[in-house]
């Protein structure tokens, strides 16, 4: 009877100690994760109104947003047209290229080896790939791993970015060619001196996760990353379900919206670590919550050191992180930030760690402006601020467009009033104005074609411009070439007519 009164009492003391502990640990882990604000059911309503709004004024086809707080996702929903064509209505399933929030999940995956102990932060990029390099061969054998995630690696971002056409046959679809090529681009500091924003860097990771794994960068990392989060609306582009909720890519050409471009072909398999993943608001707000924690890749202390500003970026008040995020501050709480600009979408991700709340903002077409702008009004919504006034101008490569239209037509005017000019011309009293165009034609021919020559604003289109810019660069040259001639000609000679 006392032994069984004696192992009562043993039994009562260890589960009372059990709860303590599960208590203990419980309270922790909200400390940690859980200093959320409550969000009301109005300031979600408002978020909602908040972002139609804005997408009508930016009169942006459509999209969609989410909203995570506490570690769940409290409210999404689509916004406008996923194909204006068919009329169909976009959803917070609607699945959009990301673009460049592909370099958090790539990101992720690393820190998720270097908590693996398969490397380490500091390691040399040689150590995995004995080959690379840059032009500068004794600096690149100093560039990091932590140099890639933070942007830092010591590289012009176009010069980077524009390797890829010394063979784009061969580079456009191979991880391992397109890095290799980056041993033509000269280093313009020293690997941490500064931040450099750098696709490249990222494209770097994705072979160095091949590397240390011994797996396709994409098999990794949908079995270690997408399918530990369920994420069952993002892949590759070359992987997606065609079955799926899929929206129309919305580019610009000549200034009107063009839907024949796709992201994951334009860019191609050499870029996919750094901006190649589709997905939807759904599955993004489902990261959010992972990378508010607690994560199913990370503990707590390698979270919170992603949350950390490292190097400056080239904007005042934002620093580069480990975790693919550029960091600042709102309201003195550290405030993390992700976008990316696709062929045809825009997107956002904003977090707030301290107040355990972050948002999701997908633009479905080319519109990089207002996205970052949007996200943080978001926040300042749910967190009961006053959202930011936003105006909005038409997008970048819309403006282009159109400009390259504008500039074509008066060179062509120009051209039919020089022809008319030759033709009725008896003398050459204005020689001194003809001399003066010949030599502004000659300055703009060489600086186009320099630009043309030299400069790779991007990684695709023709030799790093959009096909419509290209065209209208080509095409400028020519006349200028023309118009040069011309008023050579009318500069020396004065052409009678009977």
């Amino acid at each position: 009877m006392n032994e069984v009164v004696g192992n009562s009492h043993m039994w009562w003391r260890r589960f009372v100690f059990f709860l303590t502990i599960v208590f203990l640990i419980s309270s922790f882990t909200n400390q940690t994760f859980a200093n959320a604000v409550d969000i009301s059911e109005e300031n979600v309503r408002n978020v909602k109104s908040y972002v139609e709004k804005q997408f009508e004024r930016a009169e942006i086809v459509g999209g969609s947003y989410a909203i995570v707080a506490n570690n769940e996702v409290i409210d999404s929903s689509g916004v406008g047209y996923s194909d204006l064509k068919g009329q169909k209505r976009a959803t917070a399933e609607t699945i959009y290229a990301i673009a460049s929030v592909t370099k958090v999940f790539t990101a992720t995956a690393i820190l998720s080896l270097h908590e693996q102990g398969k490397l380490n932060l500091q390691d040399s990029v040689q150590k995995y790939l004995p080959w690379f390099t840059y032009k500068d061969i004794e600096k690149s054998k100093e560039v990091t791993i932590e140099h890639l995630l933070t942007h830092s690696a010591g590289v012009d971002r176009y010069k980077a970015d524009g390797a890829i056409f010394e063979d784009e046959k061969n580079n456009r679809n191979s991880l391992e060619n397109a890095i290799k090529t980056l041993s033509t681009v000269e280093m313009t500091s020293d690997p941490g001196e500064k931040g450099q924003y750098c696709n490249s860097c990222y494209n770097i990771l994705g072979l160095i996760i091949e590397k240390v794994t011994g797996m396709s960068y994409y098999d990794y990392m949908q079995m270690n990353v997408f399918q530990r989060l369920d994420l069952e609306s993002t892949a590759f582009g070359h992987n997606l379900n065609q079955t799926q909720d899929i929206a129309k890519e919305y580019s610009w050409f000549f200034g009107f919206r063009n839907t024949r471009l796709l992201n994951y072909e334009t860019f191609g398999a050499s870029q996919d670590p750094e901006g190649g993943i589709y997905s939807n608001s759904l599955d993004l707000a489902k990261y959010v919550a992972a990378t508010l924690g607690p994560s199913p890749w990370l503990s707590t202390d390698t979270l919170e050191m992603s949350y950390e500003g490292v190097v400056p970026t080239e904007h005042e008040g934002w620093a580069y992180s480990i975790g693919g995020f550029e960091v600042s501050q709102y309201d003195n709480q550290t405030l993390l930030y992700k976008g990316g600009d696709g062929i045809g979408s825009s997107s956002a991700i904003m977090l707030l760690p301290e107040e355990n709340i972050g948002v999701v903002l997908i633009i479905g077409e080319s519109n990089s402006e207002p996205k970052q702008e949007i996200a943080m009004g978001m926040l300042q919504i749910l967190i009961g601020k006053e959202p930011l006034k936003l105006e909005f101008a038409p997008p970048l490569f819309k403006i282009a467009g159109w400009a390259i239209l504008l500039v074509l037509l008066v060179n062509i005017i120009f051209l039919v009033f020089l022809v008319r000019t030759i033709r009725k011309s008896k003398t050459n009293k204005y020689r001194w104005l003809w001399i003066f165009l010949s030599l502004i034609c000659f300055i703009l021919f060489v600086v186009i074609g320099f630009l043309l020559w030299k400069v790779r604003p991007t990684q695709i289109g023709f030799y790093g411009y959009p096909y419509d810019i290209a065209i209208g660069l080509v095409s400028l040259e020519v006349m200028l070439l023309i118009i040069f001639v011309c008023n050579s000609y009318l500069s020396i000679v004065g052409k009678g007519t009977k």
